[in-house]
């Protein structure tokens, strides 16, 4: 099964993510929030917001309850 274990913030909207298979990489969520018409998503548009990201449940959170499988953040990743 596919889980996030470490994350840092990069700059702006990206991060670098490591899985459990050892794999890395960044991602820049950018594009990818932009192009989300859910409120909810478009939520971390702002970076105070964004700047909350931490693992919960194997894969990538935020403060105001948005995460993303971590299948689909290994598919992103960079």
């Amino acid at each position: 099964m596919l889980s996030v274990v470490n994350v840092s913030r990069q700059k702006d909207y990206k991060v670098l993510v490591k899985f459990n298979d050892g794999k890395s990489g960044v991602i820049d969520f950018k594009e990818i929030l932009e192009h989300d018409h859910r409120n909810i998503i478009r939520e971390l548009l702002n970076l105070n917001m964004f700047k909350t990201v931490k693992i919960q449940y194997d894969t990538l959170t935020w403060d105001n309850g948005v995460d993303f499988a971590p299948e689909y953040l290994y598919e992103v990743m960079r």
